[in-house]
């Protein structure tokens, strides 16, 4: 589970502060196990690191206007409480819309900030305007 210190421990490390209209995006090394596929299959699908509710709570407190992850739900499951499904989702996406993008490269974002020591980078996203939808896909690019 990836907490608000969790999240603040990183931007100290890269000494990055977050601005108002900026993008978040998580590594978490899970897309691994789906590049495995068949064999990680259970342990994929059975549960995912992920930020939790008072991480979503404290980027909603930092206006950011995406959080990224390279998982299949941005959000810790199995949930904290196992009566409220997707409370992340609900905080981040239905509350106070920040969108939230799955399943992204974040390993080559990563490598980059591991060479050059910087984690910060333009983003360039392609979105195709689409009517009536609850979720599209898109074209993130991080460009140094």
């Amino acid at each position: 589970m990836i907490t608000s210190a969790d999240l603040q421990a990183a931007l100290k490390l890269y000494n990055v502060t977050l601005r108002e209209g900026d993008a978040v995006f998580l590594y978490t090394g899970w897309e691994d196990l789906f590049l495995q596929f068949p064999a990680q299959n259970a342990t994929y699908n059975g549960s995912e690191p992920g930020i939790n509710t008072e991480a979503a709570e404290w980027l909603v407190s930092q206006k950011v206007v995406a959080v990224g992850s390279d998982t299949a739900g941005v959000e810790v499951i199995p949930f904290e409480d196992p009566n409220i499904a997707f409370p992340v989702h609900v905080t981040l996406l239905t509350n106070n819309g920040i969108h939230i993008i799955e399943n992204v490269r974040t390993d080559l974002i990563v490598a980059e900030a591991r060479k050059t020591g910087r984690a910060t980078f333009f983003l360039s996203m392609t979105v195709p305007k689409a009517v009536g939808l609850t979720g599209t896909f898109v074209a993130p690019e991080a460009i140094r």
